[in-house]
């Protein structure tokens, strides 16, 4: 299946955002994707999440494809947006998911929705392309529901690619050897905030994520909480800057036609 940048025409009318051209292709990568951050004023929130929902409605009438999901995310005031790809071609042809609307019943409601987004409050905190790293996921037999994510980010010393990439994959091995029950990924960022590294990962309950199944009660209990404290204490060597934060899944504003 063949996927395809959506944000680059998604509401190109409302966020004049320039971004540059990917027509670069290598022979190993992971998963590519667009992922946006938008703040969106108080007052303004219900009226944004009303015209996201919208253009969710107007992809459902035109029935565009897969290769057009996306996936929206929370956190307070900010929205976040992730729109997965299959190579950096696609970034080239932003006007693809105008198209998929063309002559269809959703495409006046589409318009409708960009109306909508002209008259709201809001920043573009940050625009980027991210990559998931071969070796640097996580899987279990049996992935939870999806309602939030948690997103770590390192801002990582010049030099320290090769280190990050050793440590990345030391990661992996230990949530396999904890048992830990929850799904993760590392990822470069390719364009916007380079040399940041981003890791995600994803759970169903918040009382269950950070009480039995939190992981430094996980790695003392299988015996592993001085390796735990060491990989930790390697790993910020190696960055200048670290944040976290969770996000909140928003069903209701992504577009997830196989689903």
């Amino acid at each position: 299946m063949r996927t395809r940048l959506v944000l680059s025409s998604f509401l190109v009318a409302v966020f004049a955002v320039p971004i540059a051209t990917f027509a670069q292709e290598t022979s190993e990568r992971g998963q590519l994707g667009e992922m946006m951050i938008w703040r969106v004023a108080p007052d303004a929130a219900v009226d944004f999440e009303a015209a996201v929902e919208k253009v969710v409605e107007a992809a459902k009438l035109a029935n565009i494809g897969e290769e057009f999901a996306w996936f929206f995310w929370q956190d307070g005031f900010d929205y976040g947006f992730y729109a997965p790809t299959e190579n950096m071609a696609d970034f080239d042809d932003a006007d693809a998911f105008m198209r998929a609307f063309q002559g269809t019943p959703g495409e006046a409601m589409l318009m409708e929705a960009f109306d909508s987004f002209g008259a709201l409050d809001f920043e573009v905190l940050s625009r980027e392309v991210i990559e998931g790293v071969p070796g640097w996921g996580y899987t279990v037999e049996q992935p939870v529901e999806i309602n939030y994510a948690l997103m770590y980010e390192s801002w990582m010393k010049p030099g320290t690619e090769m280190k990050a990439d050793e440590l990345s994959k030391e990661w992996v091995a230990m949530l396999q050897e904890a048992g830990y029950p929850y799904e993760a990924a590392g990822h470069r960022v390719h364009f916007g905030d380079i040399g940041r590294l981003v890791y995600l990962i994803w759970f169903d309950d918040q009382a269950d994520y950070y009480g039995p199944n939190d992981m430094s009660k996980l790695v003392e209990a299988k015996g592993l909480g001085a390796k735990w404290q060491d990989f930790g204490q390697r790993w910020n060597a190696l960055i200048t800057r670290f944040e976290q934060r969770t996000w909140s899944y928003r069903a209701d504003l992504s577009y997830t036609p196989s689903t």
